[in-house]
Order: C-alpha cells, then sequence, then structure tokens
C-alpha cells in the first residue's frame, strides 16, 4: 500500500546537510587563510600585460607602510598611497616606475606621447632614466611578470 512520503524527515534531514556543510565552511575557512604565506608590500599586484602592452598607465596603490618612497602620501593608519607608472620597457618587458619627481617634492610626472615628464619640464624615458645627464633617475622597481599580472616589489627601489 502507499505509504505518505515523509516530508519532515527530508526537510530535517536537508537542515542538518546544511548546518554541518556551514560549520565546516566556518572551519576550514581560518585554517586556509593561516596557512597562505603572507602578502606584503614586496608582491604587488600592479597591473595586467594587457593593459600595459600598448602605453603606459598610471596607477596608485596603498602601502602598508613607509618605505621612504618619492611621493608618499599619507593614507592614515600608518598606511601610505604611492603612484606608480608602469609601461613597456624599451628593453622588452614591463617597467613600473615612481610617478613623483625625484628632484622637487608635490610634483608629479606626467605620461607623454614618447616620454614622461614632471611639473617642471624635466624627462625620462618609460625606463625612469633621465633624457639629461644632469637630473637623477625615477625610482624604479623590480617587475616579475607572474601568470599575465605585472608584480612589483615596492619595498626599496631597483639600483639598477
Amino acid at each position: 500500500m502507499d505509504e505518505p512520503v515523509p516530508v519532515r524527515r527530508y526537510v530535517v534531514g536537508c537542515l542538518l546537510v546544511a548546518v554541518i556543510g556551514l560549520a565546516l565552511a566556518l572551519l576550514i575557512r581560518p585554517l586556509i587563510f593561516s596557512l597562505a604565506p603572507a602578502r606584503g608590500d614586496s608582491v604587488v599586484t600592479v597591473a595586467s600585460v594587457n593593459e600595459v602592452a600598448g602605453a603606459p598607465i598610471r596607477r596608485d596603490v596603498l602601502l602598508t607602510r613607509s618605505y621612504d618612497l618619492d611621493g608618499e602620501l599619507d593614507a592614515g593608519d600608518g598606511r601610505v598611497q604611492v603612484g606608480l607608472i608602469i609601461g613597456p620597457s624599451r628593453l622588452g618587458g614591463t617597467a613600473v616606475v615612481n610617478a613623483a619627481s625625484p628632484v622637487e617634492e608635490d610634483c608629479a610626472v606626467a605620461i607623454g606621447a614618447d616620454r614622461l615628464v614632471d611639473c617642471d619640464g624635466r624627462e625620462w624615458t618609460f625606463d625612469g632614466l633621465p633624457l639629461d645627464s644632469a637630473d637623477p633617475p625615477l625610482q624604479r622597481f623590480v617587475v616579475d611578470v607572474t601568470d599575465g599580472s605585472v608584480v612589483a616589489d615596492l619595498t626599496r627601489p631597483s639600483r639598477e
């Protein structure tokens, strides 16, 4: 004979499975974050390779603390904001340079047609090298391209 469908049993079973799934998610999520390596200012993804393939772009990034970089702006809570110019290098690859003039404070560097220019007319290549040998180079950062992402170490400017 036909017995009635045990709806209550199915509802209670589904709720029990949902509660167990939620409990597992709440237990596993903190483990994922505790096992993941720390990502500090030495591995900052600043752009994708496709974004900078044709022409340089300007990006502002937020750093966890000050590294005495040119043009740092206080962002509160000990954080600082730094402007970057990311673009193709003339030697191949990608270059990341500071978007602040190393000569004059509060003097931003703008992207020109074929060079970078600050507020006083000083000029640099997209690699941050000065066109006038009397000017200092822009702060450049070590770059690594990983899976199509441009990753920069912003903890210290490159000496090269």
